[in-house]
């Protein structure tokens, strides 16, 4: 018909199952009833499961599924099929309110970085995965140079544009670090970014007289947006750094911030030009995106590859079924190639417990998705499938400090439990979680007043009476903060001093401790370009630092600290030459001068926090001294009271996991037991937790306690139960490898018997 507008996705869908193909209003579902005998969804429980077994399930199909928090899972569902290059996205609701679209960010860790370096490639051969918009592979090939592998980009005659594309969504949220140098100084080059076609792209242009410009393509129509006033390109190498993030460009070169602008980036991919003739160099490329932990997300599976066609396994439409797509770490899934009829499609979800805001799902909320075309609008007769939530018992969610130091878990007079953790990878914020039943179940509590500053790196507490004191170091400063548990008398379950700035130091590497002594005041040990101590007195004020090892060539890291009961604040710390210091702080605050108790525990960085936190034991007035040695093994040395270490003894000949995650310290933590000390720790090759107990002067064989886990922290302590036993409580990571939402709670029982 002259002047039809076409036939849109719903409108075939609609047409097909009221029995003819007729042309129609776009239709917007007005009815959130399923329609099962017309569409059909089912909640597949097993994100390995190939896509197109009939196993797996967690409900009947059309019948609402129940789901565990922080564990993928998978819905398929019914929906068009025709010839079309547009495709489906998927919409969800919590709890009757407002439909969302589904963002892709994978679990448990939401990675959203490549980095290229060109260092696998050999000399002359063309650089891999790149699509070359003009030109050909020729122009761009590896070049080496003393060992250095590089990227040497040509336009040959009639140019090139060459486009990355990432292993995540289109974004117009973009980061690109580089160093670059000009081969052809009269051409230049140009980063394309934003980029979706020839015509429509975002560029920074590095031109051959050294000035750089901002600008945009939109139909093919280029418009300037910024150009630097003056050469600003240096010979040879440059380091250059720019963001298109959330709403900004910034743009960075050679340390120097030249720009910084309000900016809407274009959701597409990045890539690099170069004009006919021109020639460029690089020799690391980064691409960072940005990622985030939302309260539900489309993730990525194993099992099959984004768009692999599908099969009929749904019984709910009697029309003719053409292959759908299967989803994978994408927002849009792809429509059949031809025909008419229904497909299936199966999206890989997770909904976690805490996300990034912090937002929190409960127990039993119930999420609902339906598929939608690209403009937003429900497909009329497509079902709406439902699965409610639950939380097992121990689990926490969120994500793990990096820090050596003591987090927690805690135990109040009254049986309530405290853990420090984060909501996400993506959202550094202090959170203090709470139990009120032994570990089953754990919220957070004061979120509204928690601590302003992030980078929850270096933290360690003490819990005192009614209130756990907090030392946190960042960057550039220490900071000091308090919170009131459940039995403070006033102000219960609040944090009290919040951001209290101990001291400004740059830190080489972010590592503190913290002791609460009996007299009131505070002692704290952390990491500048070498550790220091300061002290806060009774008047609230805190004293300038104090270098431990001043007239050292070593730098000392990773310290550890604990009272004992006549005052004295006991330290052990590593230094970079891979021995492991021992020393005291006296209650008239004469520093002792440093023992050395071990050699071995490995150089550099990566090994920066050897030490496990310490235990003093009262009976005994003894401390003990736990350590890892660099080919993995934990040992230990105990402190008698006004006597020297005793021999070094082994606690365990399993290698422990060490630096897991870019964490700098070792997997284990030590516990004080009415028994004496025992130990958890993550063994390096099957990332299982294992204990071990000293009794009568001698340590146990390691017991397993938790496999089938890829774990990088734990922390405990001893819990008393309800029932008048105590056990060891430990919160334990079960596998996020830096990501979020695998914190868990468990119990085990602090002797060998």
């Amino acid at each position: 018909m002259k002047g039809s507008r076409g036939i849109s996705p719903v409108e075939i869908w609609t047409a097909i199952h009221a029995g003819a193909l007729v042309l129609s209003a776009p239709a917007i579902a007005q009815n959130d009833e399923a329609s099962p005998a017309v569409s059909a969804f089912r909640v597949r429980g097993d994100n390995s499961a190939p896509l197109n077994v009939d196993t797996g399930w967690l409900a009947n199909e059309n019948e609402q599924a129940r789901v565990e928090a922080d564990r993928p899972f998978r819905i398929r569902m019914e929906g068009p099929a025709f010839g079309s290059k547009s495709g489906l996205d998927l919409q969800y609701r919590r709890n009757g309110g407002e439909w969302l679209r589904l963002e892709a960010h994978d679990f448990p860790y939401p990675e959203r970085e490549v980095s290229l370096d060109f260092e696998d490639i050999a000399e002359g051969q063309p650089a891999r995965q790149w699509k070359f918009i003009q030109g050909s592979p020729d122009g761009f090939a590896v070049l080496s140079e003393k060992g250095a592998a590089t990227l040497a980009a040509t336009g040959g005659r009639s140019g090139l544009t060459a486009i990355h594309p990432l292993p995540w969504p289109a974004s117009p949220d973009l980061a690109l670090t580089t160093r670059f140098r000009l081969a052809n100084a009269r051409e230049g080059f140009t980063f394309v970014f934003g980029y979706r076609d020839e015509a429509n792209h975002d560029t920074l242009r590095v031109h051959g007289d050294g000035r750089l410009s901002l600008g945009r393509l939109a139909g093919g129509e280029e418009k300037s947006i910024w150009k630097s006033e003056s050469p600003v390109i240096a010979e040879g190498w440059n380091e250059l750094e720019f963001a298109a993030q959330e709403g900004r460009f910034t743009l960075e070169l050679n340390g120097r911030e030249l720009l910084a602008i309000p900016f809407s980036g274009t959701a597409g991919q990045p890539g690099l030009s170069v004009p006919p003739g021109g020639a460029a160099e690089f020799d690391e490329i980064e691409f960072e995106g940005v990622a985030r932990a939302p309260r539900v997300s489309i993730v990525s599976t194993s099992a099959y590859f984004d768009g692999d066609p599908t099969a009929d396994l749904l019984s709910g439409s009697s029309a003719t079924f053409v292959a759908g797509s299967g989803v994978s770490l994408q927002e849009t899934a792809r429509l059949a190639d031809e025909g008419n009829g229904h497909s299936e499609y199966e999206w890989p979800l997770v909904i976690r417990r805490y996300g990034d805001g912090p937002v929190r799902n409960e127990m039993g909320d119930l999420f609902e998705f339906r598929m939608v075309d690209l403009a937003g609008n429900p497909l009329d007769g497509s079902a709406i499938a439902r699965v409610a939530l639950d939380v097992r018992p121990g689990h926490l969610g969120g994500t793990f400090v990096e820090t050596p130091g003591r987090i927690g878990p805690w135990q109040t007079a009254n049986g309530d439990l405290y853990f420090i953790m984060e909501p996400s990878e993506t959202d550094n914020k202090f959170m203090m979680m709470k139990s009120i039943d032994e570990g089953h179940t754990w919220v957070e509590i004061d979120g509204a007043n928690r601590p302003r500053i992030g980078d929850l790196e270096a933290v360690d507490a003490r819990f005192d009476g009614d209130t756990i004191h907090i030392l946190h170091q960042v960057t550039r400063s220490v900071r000091y903060h308090t919170f009131r548990t459940s039995d403070h008398p006033t102000h219960p379950d609040s944090w009290d001093i919040r951001d209290e700035v101990a001291a400004n130091a740059d830190a080489i590497a972010q590592m503190a401790t913290l002791e609460r002594r009996s007299d009131d005041l505070l002692v704290a040990v952390f990491l500048a370009d070498r550790l220091n101590l300061v002290i806060k007195g009774v008047d609230g004020g805190w004293s300038d630092p104090i270098e431990l090892d001043p007239h050292q060539t070593f730098v000392n890291t990773g310290p550890q600290a604990v009272l004992d009961s006549e005052g004295r604040t006991h330290l052990a710390y590593a230094s970079d030459d891979g021995r492991i210091w021992y020393r005291t702080l006296e209650p008239d605050g004469t520093l002792t001068g440093p023992v050395s108790i071990a050699l071995g525990a490995g150089t550099g960085r990566p090994v920066y926090g050897p030490v496990l936190p310490l235990v003093f034991d009262e009976e005994d007035n003894a401390v003990t001294i736990a350590y890892r040695l660099s080919d993995g093994t934990l040992w230990e040395r105990t402190v008698y009271q006004r006597s020297g270490p005793k021999p070094a003894q082994q606690i365990s000949d399993i290698p422990l996991v060490t630096n897991a995650v870019d964490s700098q310290q070792a997997g284990a933590d030590l516990v004080m037991t009415p028994n004496g000390p025992a130990v958890l720790f993550i063994d390096e090759a099957t990332r299982s937790i294992f204990t071990a107990h000293k009794t009568d002067g001698e340590w146990s064989e390691p017991k397993l306690v938790i496999t089938g886990i890829d774990g990088s922290w734990v922390r405990g302590a001893i819990i008393r139960k309800k029932s008048g036993e105590s056990v060891i409580g430990f919160v334990y990571d079960a596998g996020s490898k830096g990501g979020t939402g695998l914190n868990r709670y468990s119990e085990v029982a602090h002797t060998t018997e």
